[in-house]
Formats: structure tokens, C-alpha cells, sequence
């Protein structure tokens, strides 16, 4: 068996780490997201809509583990929804949903991100922000933040 160089051997960690590089370049990609502010009438549905591109890598990897999540700080709660896919939890092979706090915010189980928001009140002003998560270490691959204005007679 050859020895490599000290050379021989920095060439290599060179090389890995701009394939590393390369690799995140063409990664997750938002391809349509909402308005930013978006605008909704006080009384009215709204629907926040984000789409995305995945390289084949994610796409392999969300056949074991993924997570959407949708988030709004100005409500005090961490997660008002998300859209998940855990193989080997109990939902084996099916989509899971949370919308565990506002029952009038619900995620679209037709469409692969977007959260709908019923009779839009005041409350329902603010920043809504969207992460996407392939693995189980929580480590977020893409995330996104949208205004919501409400309109109309308070």
C-alpha cells in the first residue's frame, strides 16, 4: 500500500471541501413564495404559499425524514403548524400534520406548502416564517419570512 505525500494528502481535503461547496450551491431552492407584505382582509380566508425545488440528494433523504413548520413570534407560540414525514414513527408511510395552537390556521394537505389562515383577524398580523428541515438534528436547510398586513375595519 502506497503512503500518501503530506502534498498528496492536503490535495485531497482541498478537494472534498470545494465538492462540499459545490454541492450546497445547487441545493434547496425556494421557486414561488407570498407577496412580501401580504395583504389580507379582515374577516376574509388568506393563503401563504411557498414552492420549492429539491436536488435529488433532499429528495432521496425526505423519503426517510422531513419537516415543514411555520412559525409566527408575535403570537408567543414556537410552532403553529407544520407537515412532517418521520419513517418509522407511527404514521409509517403517511404525512403528518400539528396545528396544535390556532384552529384556524391549517397547513393544505394538498399542496406541499401552504398554510391557509381562516377568517383573518387582527391577531393574525405579523411575520409568518416557514423552515424546512431534512434531518433529525434539526438542522434547517432553508427558511422564510412573510408579512401579513390585515386590512378592514378593526
Amino acid at each position: 500500500m502506497k503512503d500518501c505525500s503530506n502534498g498528496e494528502v492536503l490535495f485531497c481535503l482541498v478537494c472534498l471541501m470545494l465538492l462540499s461547496v459545490l454541492s450546497s450551491v445547487e441545493s434547496f431552492n425556494w421557486t414561488a413564495q407570498p407577496t412580501n407584505p401580504t395583504p389580507a382582509i379582515k374577516g376574509q380566508d388568506v393563503s401563504l404559499t411557498w414552492n420549492y425545488s429539491l436536488t435529488a440528494d433532499e429528495l432521496l433523504k425526505t423519503k426517510t425524514y422531513f419537516i415543514i413548520a411555520w412559525k409566527n413570534s408575535d403570537y408567543g407560540i414556537d410552532n403553529i403548524a407544520s407537515k412532517f414525514f418521520i419513517r418509522g414513527a407511527v404514521n409509517v408511510g403517511n404525512l403528518g400534520y400539528t396545528e396544535p395552537q390556532l384552529p384556524h390556521i391549517v397547513v393544505d394537505r394538498n399542496d406541499p406548502a401552504t398554510l391557509h389562515i381562516k377568517d383573518v383577524r387582527r391577531e393574525d398580523e405579523g411575520t409568518y416564517k416557514i423552515e424546512f428541515t431534512l434531518t433529525s438534528f434539526g438542522n434547517i436547510i432553508a427558511e422564510q419570512e412573510v408579512n401579513l398586513t390585515v386590512l378592514g375595519k378593526f
